[in-house]
Protein backbone atom coordinates (compact mmCIF):
# COMPACT_ATOMS: atom_id res chain seq x y z
CA UNK A 1 0.00 0.00 0.00
CA UNK A 2 1.30 3.20 -1.14
CA UNK A 3 2.39 5.71 2.03
CA UNK A 4 0.07 9.22 0.96
CA UNK A 5 2.22 12.06 -0.07
CA UNK A 6 1.80 14.65 2.62
CA UNK A 7 0.32 18.31 1.32
CA UNK A 8 2.43 21.04 1.14
CA UNK A 9 1.30 22.43 4.45
CA UNK A 10 1.81 19.08 6.41
CA UNK A 11 5.30 19.21 4.95
CA UNK A 12 5.90 22.64 6.40
CA UNK A 13 3.99 21.58 9.99
CA UNK A 14 6.31 19.29 10.47
CA UNK A 15 9.01 21.40 9.85
CA UNK A 16 7.67 23.95 12.08
CA UNK A 17 7.06 21.36 14.81
CA UNK A 18 10.86 20.55 14.79
CA UNK A 19 12.04 24.51 14.72
CA UNK A 20 9.15 24.64 17.77
CA UNK A 21 10.98 22.12 19.97
CA UNK A 22 13.74 23.65 21.27
CA UNK A 23 11.45 26.89 21.99
CA UNK A 24 9.23 24.52 23.69
CA UNK A 25 11.85 23.09 26.07
CA UNK A 26 12.58 26.98 26.96
CA UNK A 27 8.85 27.06 27.47
CA UNK A 28 8.76 24.26 30.07
CA UNK A 29 11.91 25.00 31.78
CA UNK A 30 10.40 28.44 32.25
CA UNK A 31 7.38 27.27 33.63
CA UNK A 32 4.61 28.09 30.52
CA UNK A 33 2.63 25.03 29.84
CA UNK A 34 0.60 23.89 26.65
CA UNK A 35 -2.49 25.85 27.42
CA UNK A 36 -0.46 29.21 28.00
CA UNK A 37 1.09 28.82 25.03
CA UNK A 38 -1.91 27.78 22.22
CA UNK A 39 -4.32 30.88 24.57
CA UNK A 40 -1.05 32.89 23.59
CA UNK A 41 -1.17 32.27 20.45
CA UNK A 42 -4.05 33.49 19.05
CA UNK A 43 -3.59 37.07 18.72
CA UNK A 44 0.14 36.51 16.93
CA UNK A 45 -2.55 33.96 14.27
CA UNK A 46 -4.77 36.98 14.19
CA UNK A 47 -2.09 39.73 13.03
CA UNK A 48 -0.58 37.46 10.70
CA UNK A 49 -3.60 36.86 9.04
CA UNK A 50 -4.40 40.31 9.09
CA UNK A 51 -1.38 41.16 7.50
CA UNK A 52 -1.34 38.60 4.89
CA UNK A 53 -4.65 39.68 3.63
CA UNK A 54 -3.36 43.54 3.30
CA UNK A 55 -0.60 42.09 1.56
CA UNK A 56 -2.47 40.10 -1.09
CA UNK A 57 -5.72 42.91 -1.25
CA UNK A 58 -7.79 40.68 0.82
CA UNK A 59 -10.89 42.26 2.21
CA UNK A 60 -10.50 42.97 6.35
CA UNK A 61 -13.83 41.38 7.34
CA UNK A 62 -13.90 38.61 10.59
CA UNK A 63 -14.77 36.14 8.17
CA UNK A 64 -11.60 36.36 6.24
CA UNK A 65 -9.37 36.36 9.33
CA UNK A 66 -11.16 33.25 10.85
CA UNK A 67 -10.90 31.49 7.66
CA UNK A 68 -7.32 32.36 6.88
CA UNK A 69 -6.35 32.11 10.71
CA UNK A 70 -8.04 28.97 11.55
CA UNK A 71 -9.24 30.83 14.85
CA UNK A 72 -13.18 30.70 15.35
CA UNK A 73 -15.32 33.89 14.28
CA UNK A 74 -15.99 34.64 18.10
CA UNK A 75 -12.48 34.86 18.94
CA UNK A 76 -11.84 37.19 16.29
CA UNK A 77 -15.01 39.43 17.41
CA UNK A 78 -13.74 39.24 21.06
CA UNK A 79 -10.01 39.93 20.15
CA UNK A 80 -11.26 42.93 17.83
CA UNK A 81 -8.45 45.56 17.07
CA UNK A 82 -6.63 44.71 20.83
CA UNK A 83 -5.34 41.61 18.61
CA UNK A 84 -2.83 43.72 16.76
CA UNK A 85 0.12 42.30 18.02
CA UNK A 86 3.23 44.74 18.39
CA UNK A 87 6.26 43.86 16.20
CA UNK A 88 8.76 43.65 19.15
CA UNK A 89 11.26 42.27 17.08
CA UNK A 90 13.30 45.40 16.72
CA UNK A 91 13.28 46.55 20.50
CA UNK A 92 13.72 42.50 21.55
CA UNK A 93 17.19 42.48 19.80
CA UNK A 94 18.31 46.10 20.61
CA UNK A 95 20.95 45.83 22.32
CA UNK A 96 21.68 48.66 25.57
CA UNK A 97 24.53 51.03 25.69
CA UNK A 98 26.14 48.80 27.86
CA UNK A 99 25.96 46.39 25.40
CA UNK A 100 26.49 48.57 22.85
CA UNK A 101 30.20 49.74 24.47
CA UNK A 102 30.72 45.92 25.04
CA UNK A 103 30.41 45.52 21.75
CA UNK A 104 32.59 48.45 20.08
CA UNK A 105 35.10 47.31 22.95
CA UNK A 106 35.40 43.88 21.67
CA UNK A 107 35.83 44.69 18.09
CA UNK A 108 38.33 47.51 18.80
CA UNK A 109 41.97 47.09 18.86
CA UNK A 110 41.52 48.48 22.24
CA UNK A 111 43.45 46.83 24.65
CA UNK A 112 41.63 44.77 27.65
CA UNK A 113 42.45 47.31 30.26
CA UNK A 114 41.79 50.85 30.37
CA UNK A 115 41.89 54.03 32.40
CA UNK A 116 38.77 54.92 33.29
CA UNK A 117 39.33 58.46 32.03
CA UNK A 118 42.28 61.09 31.23
CA UNK A 119 43.41 59.38 27.88
CA UNK A 120 42.21 59.23 24.39
CA UNK A 121 41.80 55.30 24.64
CA UNK A 122 39.68 55.34 28.29
CA UNK A 123 36.69 53.99 28.81
CA UNK A 124 35.03 57.29 29.50
CA UNK A 125 36.14 58.12 25.53
CA UNK A 126 34.56 54.60 24.97
CA UNK A 127 31.11 55.33 26.75
CA UNK A 128 30.56 58.78 25.57
CA UNK A 129 31.17 57.47 21.49
CA UNK A 130 28.13 55.54 22.20
CA UNK A 131 26.12 57.86 24.75
CA UNK A 132 26.32 61.64 25.54
CA UNK A 133 23.03 61.28 27.60
CA UNK A 134 24.36 58.51 29.94
CA UNK A 135 27.03 59.59 32.29
CA UNK A 136 30.08 57.14 31.57
CA UNK A 137 29.92 55.78 35.74
CA UNK A 138 26.54 54.86 35.16
CA UNK A 139 27.56 52.38 31.99
CA UNK A 140 30.49 51.34 33.91
CA UNK A 141 28.59 50.31 36.98
CA UNK A 142 25.82 48.34 34.92
CA UNK A 143 29.16 46.24 33.27
CA UNK A 144 30.26 45.56 36.70
CA UNK A 145 27.08 44.44 37.71
CA UNK A 146 26.76 42.17 34.51
CA UNK A 147 30.25 40.61 35.57
CA UNK A 148 31.46 41.72 32.30
CA UNK A 149 34.47 44.22 33.58
CA UNK A 150 36.09 44.67 36.73
CA UNK A 151 36.89 48.18 37.74
CA UNK A 152 40.34 47.97 40.10
CA UNK A 153 42.49 51.52 41.14
CA UNK A 154 41.30 53.30 38.32
CA UNK A 155 41.65 50.75 35.82
CA UNK A 156 38.92 49.39 33.94
CA UNK A 157 39.54 45.38 32.54
CA UNK A 158 37.39 43.42 30.21
CA UNK A 159 36.37 39.74 31.65
CA UNK A 160 36.42 37.93 28.22
CA UNK A 161 35.33 34.93 29.98
CA UNK A 162 32.26 36.24 31.50
CA UNK A 163 30.60 36.66 27.38
CA UNK A 164 28.66 33.85 27.65
CA UNK A 165 24.70 34.84 27.99
CA UNK A 166 23.37 34.63 32.09
CA UNK A 167 19.90 33.35 31.64
CA UNK A 168 18.92 34.97 34.54
CA UNK A 169 19.32 37.99 33.06
CA UNK A 170 16.58 39.68 31.08
CA UNK A 171 19.01 41.34 28.70
CA UNK A 172 19.84 37.79 27.34
CA UNK A 173 16.65 36.93 26.68
CA UNK A 174 15.50 39.72 24.54
CA UNK A 175 18.71 39.61 22.75
CA UNK A 176 17.66 35.76 22.00
CA UNK A 177 14.40 36.13 21.07
CA UNK A 178 15.05 38.95 18.91
CA UNK A 179 18.55 37.23 16.85
CA UNK A 180 15.99 34.13 16.76
CA UNK A 181 12.82 35.88 15.05
CA UNK A 182 15.05 37.67 12.39
CA UNK A 183 16.70 34.29 12.01
CA UNK A 184 13.75 32.88 10.89
CA UNK A 185 11.45 35.84 9.24
CA UNK A 186 14.84 36.11 6.92
CA UNK A 187 14.73 32.32 5.86
CA UNK A 188 11.02 32.03 5.49
CA UNK A 189 10.95 35.49 3.30
CA UNK A 190 13.46 33.72 1.53
CA UNK A 191 10.76 30.76 0.80
CA UNK A 192 7.85 32.60 0.30
CA UNK A 193 8.45 35.75 -0.43
CA UNK A 194 7.77 36.47 -4.27
CA UNK A 195 9.41 40.40 -3.99
CA UNK A 196 12.86 38.96 -5.74
CA UNK A 197 15.11 39.79 -2.61
CA UNK A 198 17.12 37.33 -0.97
CA UNK A 199 18.46 37.47 2.21
CA UNK A 200 21.93 35.95 3.41
CA UNK A 201 20.88 32.85 5.75
CA UNK A 202 23.40 30.04 5.36
CA UNK A 203 25.01 27.53 7.33
CA UNK A 204 27.37 24.46 7.12
CA UNK A 205 27.29 21.01 8.22
CA UNK A 206 29.75 18.82 9.22
CA UNK A 207 29.43 15.03 10.76
CA UNK A 208 31.42 12.12 11.63
CA UNK A 209 33.88 14.05 14.03
CA UNK A 210 35.90 12.84 17.17
CA UNK A 211 34.79 15.22 19.81
CA UNK A 212 39.00 16.67 19.66
CA UNK A 213 37.76 17.70 16.05
CA UNK A 214 34.60 19.37 17.31
CA UNK A 215 36.45 21.32 19.72
CA UNK A 216 38.47 22.18 16.75
CA UNK A 217 35.83 23.97 14.91
CA UNK A 218 34.27 25.83 17.73
CA UNK A 219 37.52 27.62 18.54
CA UNK A 220 37.75 28.67 14.45
CA UNK A 221 34.16 29.73 14.78
CA UNK A 222 34.70 31.86 17.39
CA UNK A 223 37.90 33.04 16.00
CA UNK A 224 35.82 33.99 12.89
CA UNK A 225 32.90 35.47 14.87
CA UNK A 226 35.54 37.86 16.55
CA UNK A 227 36.86 38.80 12.79
CA UNK A 228 33.38 39.54 11.84
CA UNK A 229 31.81 41.27 14.49
CA UNK A 230 35.46 43.98 14.57
CA UNK A 231 34.51 44.07 10.50
CA UNK A 232 30.69 45.13 11.03
CA UNK A 233 30.93 47.49 13.65
CA UNK A 234 33.80 49.68 12.04
CA UNK A 235 31.71 49.22 9.14
CA UNK A 236 28.00 50.27 10.65
CA UNK A 237 29.18 52.84 13.05
CA UNK A 238 30.07 55.23 11.12
CA UNK A 239 27.22 54.48 8.81
CA UNK A 240 25.05 55.08 11.97
CA UNK A 241 26.46 58.14 12.65
CA UNK A 242 25.32 59.67 9.56
CA UNK A 243 22.02 58.25 9.22
CA UNK A 244 20.43 58.46 12.06
CA UNK A 245 20.14 62.31 12.13
CA UNK A 246 18.55 62.18 8.51
CA UNK A 247 15.78 60.01 9.73
CA UNK A 248 17.05 56.52 8.75
CA UNK A 249 14.49 53.94 9.50
CA UNK A 250 15.83 50.51 8.47
CA UNK A 251 17.61 48.28 10.75
CA UNK A 252 20.46 45.22 10.33
CA UNK A 253 20.97 42.25 12.32
CA UNK A 254 24.27 39.67 11.66
CA UNK A 255 24.23 36.54 13.39
CA UNK A 256 26.22 33.59 13.58
CA UNK A 257 25.99 30.43 15.90
CA UNK A 258 27.53 27.10 16.20
CA UNK A 259 26.26 23.95 17.87
CA UNK A 260 27.60 20.63 18.60
CA UNK A 261 25.93 17.49 19.60
CA UNK A 262 25.86 13.30 19.25
CA UNK A 263 25.13 12.05 15.97
CA UNK A 264 21.93 10.37 16.51
CA UNK A 265 22.62 6.96 14.37
CA UNK A 266 26.01 7.08 14.68
CA UNK A 267 26.15 8.56 19.11
CA UNK A 268 29.03 6.23 21.42
CA UNK A 269 28.11 2.47 21.60
CA UNK A 270 25.63 2.43 18.79
CA UNK A 271 27.71 2.73 15.88
CA UNK A 272 26.38 0.80 12.95
CA UNK A 273 28.82 -2.49 11.76
CA UNK A 274 31.03 -2.30 8.73
CA UNK A 275 29.92 -1.00 5.71
CA UNK A 276 26.18 0.04 7.23
CA UNK A 277 25.38 3.20 7.35
CA UNK A 278 25.62 6.82 6.15
CA UNK A 279 28.69 7.78 5.32
CA UNK A 280 29.83 10.78 7.17
CA UNK A 281 29.32 14.38 5.41
CA UNK A 282 33.20 15.99 4.87
CA UNK A 283 30.80 19.30 4.58
CA UNK A 284 27.20 20.19 3.93
CA UNK A 285 26.18 23.59 2.71
CA UNK A 286 23.38 25.04 2.90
Amino acid sequence: MQTPTPSPGQAVLAQVLAMLQPLVVWLLRSGVGYTELTAALKPVFLEAARAELARIGGKQTDSAVSLLSGVHRKDVRAFGQTARAVDVRAQLGKPTPASQVMTRWLASDWPDSLPFSGLERSFEALARAVSKDMHPRALLLELVRLGVVLEEEGQVRLCRQAFVPNPSLEESRRLLAGSVADHIEAGVHNLSASDGKTYLEQSVFADGLSPASVQQLEQLANSLWRDVLAAMVQAAVPLCEQDEPAGGNQRIRLGMFCLSAPMELNAPNNNPPDGDGDAPHAKDTR
